[in-house]
């Protein structure tokens, strides 16, 4: 009996731990740093073939001054995705086209040229500059 116990305590430990798959840490928004909104489809109809990003006042993003934002995604599709890249290399973030959710990345933006687009569909981009 006493050589089953500590097995069996184990076997709990260890299916304690088992919690399925492993989720990504939230990235937590830095205090301060300027927020842009990111939406791929709408909130009436995720899947229709709009993408944006705006800025702090609801204007989309054309022209940015370098430095560090949080950008909060909507991605509300599965068949849609959001995929930020620029800066020769100094941004690449994506959600997944067959995930549906929201998430905060705090991006540095440097100098440059940046888009934003949905890989599956890429007539849905844009385009703004880093000064």
């Amino acid at each position: 009996m006493r050589a089953t116990m500590p097995t069996a305590v184990v076997a709990v430990l260890l299916l304690a731990g088992c919690g399925g798959a492993e989720e990504e840490p939230e990235t937590t928004a830095v205090e301060g740093a300027p927020t842009l909104t990111a939406m791929v489809g709408t909130e009436e109809s995720p899947d229709a073939f709009e993408i944006s990003l705006l800025d702090e006042d609801g204007e989309p993003v054309t022209e940015l001054e370098a430095g560090e934002y949080n950008i909060e995604v909507t991605d509300p599709t599965s068949i849609h995705n959001f995929h930020l890249d620029g800066g020769d290399g100094a941004v690449d973030e994506k959600t997944g086209v067959s995930e549906k959710g929201e998430t905060t990345w705090v991006v540095t933006f440097e100098p440059g040229d940046y888009r934003y687009m949905c890989d599956p569909h890429p007539s849905m981009r844009g385009e703004f500059t880093v000064t």
